[in-house]
Formats: C-alpha cells, sequence, structure tokens
C-alpha cells in the first residue's frame, strides 16, 4: 500500500528536518577550510563537496516541509538527496586522503565511484545504487577524519567522529522501514541531529589541531613577487 506523503509527515517534524542538515552543512565547511589550510590544492573541492552536500540536504528537507505545510510534492527535491551526497561526501573523502598522506592523491577513483552508480542508477531507474555510494563515501569521510583526530592526539575528536560513523550506517536504514510512527520518526531525527551536531564539534576540534601549509621562506631584504 502505498504511503501518502502528505500524512506522513507532521509540520514541527518538517521544521526539525532542517537542523541535522545546517550542523552538516556547518561542519563540512569547517572540516574543509580545515583541510585547505593544511593543503592549500583541496580547499576549493572540499569547499565544494560541503555545499553540495548540504545542497541535497537543503533539497530534502524543503519537499518534506513543503508536502508537510500545503501538500505540495516537488519529487526532484526528495531526488537529489542521494546524488549530492554521493558526489559530495566523494570530494570530500579525497580531499581528507590527500591531507592524511600529505600530498594531493589522483581524484580518478573518488570521482569514478559516484559516475559509475549514476550510470547504474539511471539504468536501473533507481536510486539505491546511489544510496549505497553516498553511505559509503560518507562513511569514509568518518574514518579519516576520526583517524586524523587520533593522529594530531585528540582521543575525544576521534570518538566523535566514530560516533558520527555508526550513526551514518544505522540511521539510513531504520528511517527506510516502512509504518513507521512519529514517535519514532522523532527519535530518528534529534538522533540524527545529535549525529551531526558531534561531526561539527569533531570538526572544530580538528580544525585547532591541523598544521596550517608551510609558506615559502623570505630572506632578509627581499620582497615578495
Amino acid at each position: 500500500m502505498a504511503v501518502d506523503p502528505c500524512t506522513e509527515y507532521g509540520l514541527a517534524l518538517a521544521i526539525e528536518d532542517f537542523v541535522p542538515v545546517v550542523l552538516a552543512g556547518a561542519g563540512l565547511v569547517v572540516l574543509a577550510n580545515a583541510l585547505g589550510k593544511v593543503l592549500p590544492a583541496v580547499r576549493v573541492a572540499a569547499l565544494l563537496g560541503g555545499l553540495v552536500v548540504t545542497a541535497g540536504g537543503l533539497g530534502k528537507a524543503v519537499w518534506k516541509l513543503l508536502v508537510a505545510g500545503p501538500c505540495i510534492e516537488i519529487p526532484f527535491l526528495e531526488q537529489m538527496l542521494f546524488p549530492c551526497l554521493a558526489i559530495g561526501f566523494s570530494a570530500i573523502a579525497w580531499a581528507l586522503a590527500s591531507v592524511y598522506v600529505g600530498k594531493v592523491v589522483s581524484w580518478a577513483p573518488f570521482a569514478l565511484v559516484p559516475f559509475v552508480g549514476a550510470c547504474i542508477s539511471g539504468a536501473a531507474r533507481n536510486l539505491t545504487p546511489m544510496l549505497a555510494i553516498a553511505a559509503l563515501s560518507a562513511v569514509a569521510v568518518g574514518a579519516m577524519a576520526s583517524a586524523l583526530a587520533a593522529r594530531h592526539g585528540d582521543q575525544l575528536g576521534r570518538w566523535l567522529f566514530i560516533f558520527y560513523l555508526v550513526g551514518t550506517l544505522v540511521l539510513p536504514p531504520l528511517a527506510a522501514r516502512p509504518d513507521q510512527t512519529e514517535a519514532l520518526q522523532w527519535i530518528e531525527q534529534l538522533t540524527n541531529s545529535g549525529v551531526q551536531l558531534c561531526f561539527l564539534i569533531g570538526a572544530l576540534r580538528l580544525s585547532r589541531r591541523l598544521p596550517h601549509a608551510e609558506r615559502p621562506s623570505v630572506p632578509e631584504g627581499a620582497s615578495l613577487p
């Protein structure tokens, strides 16, 4: 039996859905800026990746708000979520991998994975492959951010990113279950807000610990070009 989205979401629940999106977006921007200070070559891609992820989350939140309020359904807003997550998190994973090894790594594998997923999804007319790639990319981001935090002596930050990683794996299957009560949806969304808050705090802590890129020294009496 098909579920009518206009009766599935309450207005308050739809409004709360913006909270984890804002928290995640802020955390990704903080992380991207921190990675860019270590390795300036990855800054733009990391920032763009964070913006793409945020755009996907905002699209889904706006879709939910529209169906909960005036009951206007725009499928594109909902369907853009998984492709945006897959592409954006892949870009951030590339930036994290580059910072972790101390040099810019090849971007090809990180671009190829979401491209292949998009091709499979298009051929199958199903977004499930993009969901799988989005989850894989988000897990990679959480794992590498946790490893960076541990490398720089921040055990609390390490566990914050691990909690984010676990939440990334557990929450989507729970949210995909049919016949959910409103109380269960509130629990899931508030948990998601907590998960994204952990990511933001972890990113802020990591940004204070990552070293800045070394600037070329200028001999005394010389001028910058």
